[in-house]
């Protein structure tokens, strides 16, 4: 081999490899138009993506506000009903009241109205009642891009004002145990219990059927609503037809209700021994009975009947024309015998043993409520408390939100 020969063939290899001056101009006049177009493509892509998602961010900003808002408007207007309903019937005042409270919530500038019309359908007991409606134009900020410089927010409340205690008084049945309802049972109103409830046999309940720990439904009947602390423990088997299901029931201490010692204090008659009660009895001005109570005689008269024991009412036993008897035992039992016409017909009966047991034998008509630490019912009851609320105790009126 010539000398240098190595050198004289790598020197060919590399004027092989390199492209030359045309190539090298055709490699570069191409790549660098594509390089700038998909950069172009690339950034307006970022923009127009930003764009959208800017769009939807001020979007849920507006909304979220709006949200907001209109639950700051429902609580005010809830809390200024619920007030001023304390004032009926002196409609002025209630008037005075919405607005007072409604410029402390920072909505005293904005349009409301108020009115003192029945609502029919959720009044039914016709109640004193106050209704309101506020009205706010609420400002936008990104909506208004969209020309939607304000929206308009409504938040309407009614209320009542009840004159009875509420709480378990609300219901037509209330137990502070398990509640067990067999048989053929007609519940016109509600029954809660702030354990089970249980229902068997053909059952109808024209309101609400509440259990705050769970609910069994067997059987057939009909019940408004089935409520229960959530909606996986109401339980339903059997034929029964039921027009709502949902949970939120929650207790509701009896230890609240405590009338014992108002009606011990006030009362018109005291009895230091057990009393029978026989032909006409006059518990006008209430009774106090440090003891046990055996009715067999008629009442004439509004009024209440409180013993320290137990309270017994016989066949016989009878409440005359529309009068309304508060039965209340505060350490013991009270018991219902026979098929008499006790709180049936015009006439009712509140039966109030909140630390014992309320027992109904036999079958007939209540008028009122039973509320007590369980409730056993045997025969078949028509318990109607829905038109019978408490007007044989003398307790404080409260408000309540109906809408």
């Amino acid at each position: 081999m010539p000398p240098g020969w190595r050198h004289q063939l790598m020197a060919n290899i590399r004027s092989i490899a390199r492209p030359g001056p045309a190539a090298t101009g055709r490699w570069t006049e191409t790549a660098k138009p594509r390089r700038i177009l998909y950069r172009a493509a690339g950034a307006l892509a970022t923009a127009v993506v930003g764009l959208v998602l800017f769009a939807f961010l001020g979007l849920a900003l507006d909304v979220g506000h709006l949200v907001i808002v209109r639950t700051q408007m429902q609580k005010a207007v809830d809390a200024a009903v619920c007030r001023a309903a304390l004032n009926l019937p002196n409609q002025a005042q209630a008037i005075a009241t919405v607005t007072s409270l409604l410029s402390s919530d920072n909505f005293g500038s904005i349009t409301s109205t108020v009115t003192f019309s029945q609502d029919t359908v959720k009044n039914s007991s016709n109640y004193p009642e106050i209704n309101c409606s506020l009205t706010n134009n609420v400002p936008t900020y990104f909506m208004r891009m969209l020309g939607l410089s304000t929206i308009s927010l409504t938040a309407t409340a009614e209320a009542v004002l009840v004159d009875n205690p509420g709480g378990p008084f609300n219901y037509t049945l209330f137990s502070n145990l398990d509640l067990p309802i067999k048989g053929s049972q007609n519940i016109t109103g509600s029954a809660h219990s702030n354990h089970n409830l249980t229902i068997n046999g053909n059952v109808n309940i024209s309101g609400v059927a509440e259990g705050a720990t769970g609910e069994t439904i067997n059987g057939s009947g009909n019940i408004g609503s089935a409520v229960a602390d959530t909606v996986k423990d109401i339980r339903v088997n059997g034929t029964c037809n039921i027009g709502s299901e949902s949970g939120g029931a929650t207790n509701i201490p009896l230890s609240n209700y405590n009338y014992s010692q108002q009606i011990a204090s006030t009362a018109a008659t005291t009895y230091n021994t057990d009393q029978v009660f026989n032909g006409n009895v006059n518990i006008n001005g209430n009774i106090s009975v440090y003891g046990n109570v055996t009715l067999n005689g008629s009442i004439n008269d509004t009024g209440a009947i409180l013993a320290t024991g137990n309270i017994t009412v016989n066949g016989s036993a009878t409440i005359s024309g529309s009068n309304q008897v508060f039965l209340y035992s505060s350490g013991g039992q009270i018991t219902i015998n026979g098929r008499g016409g006790f709180g049936s017909r015009t006439s009712s009966v509140i039966l109030y043993a909140p630390n014992g047991t309320v027992t109904v034998n036999g079958s007939r008509n209540i008028n009122g409520h039973i509320i007590a630490s369980r409730i056993t019912l045997n025969g078949s009851e028509n318990v109607d408390g829905n038109d019978y609320p408490v007007k044989s105790l003398s307790v404080s009126n409260y408000a309540k939100l109906i809408s």
